[in-house]
């Protein structure tokens, strides 16, 4: 269930709040495609039975914390209710959102959604001359066109549990199906080029399917790593983890070694103990951007 808010708008000159926009008691849903889709399901209504509102176009941006994962509008609805009236809104999330998607921040607790919201109203009040409902809004029985401008305080935050995210959205997307993860690849760090030169020539092997230059090329970038193999580790504390992870960096080194891979300055010459083929290539590209992404976590607390 969503843990609810409210959104208030104002309408023309007047200081009351004519329009309610708040999440619904439904739950999240979502599409999986290739440009997956997440519906929050939400609630509208007027204040007053008196004024007559349609929702034109309400465009929004869907985010965790100040990080974008969708963008999508609500409308057009006419004829807003007393009572509430239910409006789903659909966001488009890019590819690159599935991450946030998957393990959203911060880690604990219910996960936060805010819908930044901006668009047009149009509305029509009935109020008579002497109503003190009608100061602000103008002439009556005429309609009017509303801007609603995000300035920041245009914002609808929506509180999920953590089970129901990953059982309505999470699940519903195939995102089990990939690996799907932020990456902390120092790109730009001096001391990180000859690494991530390697790992770019060795996706450039992946391309050209070249199974043994991609082994070669992910074994030379842990090779280059900062701290001339013994010391890659040197900024972290002692102690088990240190040591895991220093261990697991030598097993992924030596699995790369231990493939066919290309003999650095020979001229083309081929070594290793088992032949490799483009799934070999995939994974150990893989395997070793991951582990490159996590030693740079690790080591310059990215």
């Amino acid at each position: 269930m969503i843990a609810m808010s409210e959104l208030s708008l104002r309408l023309g000159s007047s200081q009351r709040h004519w329009v309610t926009l708040r999440g619904s008691t439904n739950p999240c849903s979502a599409t999986a495609g290739p440009v997956p889709q997440v519906a929050i399901p939400l609630e509208a209504r007027v204040t007053d039975s008196g004024i007559e509102v349609h929702i034109l176009r309400l465009a929004f941006d869907l985010k965790m914390g100040a990080t974008v994962i969708g963008q999508g509008e609500i409308g057009p609805y006419e004829h807003l209710r007393t009572d509430y009236l239910y409006l789903p809104a659909t966001a488009y999330c890019p590819q690159a959102a599935l991450a946030h998607l998957l393990n959203p921040e911060p880690p604990q607790g219910r996960i936060t959604l805010t819908l930044a919201v901006r668009g047009l109203l149009q509305y029509r009040h009935h109020y008579g001359p002497g109503d003190d409902r009608a100061q602000g809004l103008g002439e009556p029985d005429t309609w009017h066109i509303e801007s609603v401008v995000n300035q920041g305080g245009m914002n609808l935050d929506l509180q999920i549990p953590r089970s129901d995210w990953y059982e309505n959205v999470v699940a519903r997307l195939g995102i089990g199906a990939y690996v799907i993860v932020p990456l902390h690849l120092p790109y730009g760090s001096p001391a990180w080029k000859a690494t991530l030169d390697h790992l770019d020539a060795a996706a450039n092997g992946v391309v050209n399917a070249n199974p043994p230059l991609v082994f070669t090329e992910c074994r030379a970038a842990i090779d280059a790593l900062p701290g001339d193999k013994t010391e890659i580790f040197a900024a972290m504390p002692d102690g088990k983890k240190k040591d895991a992870i220093d261990a697991l960096t030598k097993a992924v080194g030596q699995y790369l070694h231990s493939g066919r891979h290309v003999v650095p300055n020979s001229g083309g010459q081929i070594a290793g103990e088992f032949p490799v083929d483009p799934r070999d290539a995939v994974f150990a590209y893989n395997a070793t951007k991951l582990l490159l992404s996590h030693v740079a976590a690790l080591t310059l607390g990215q």
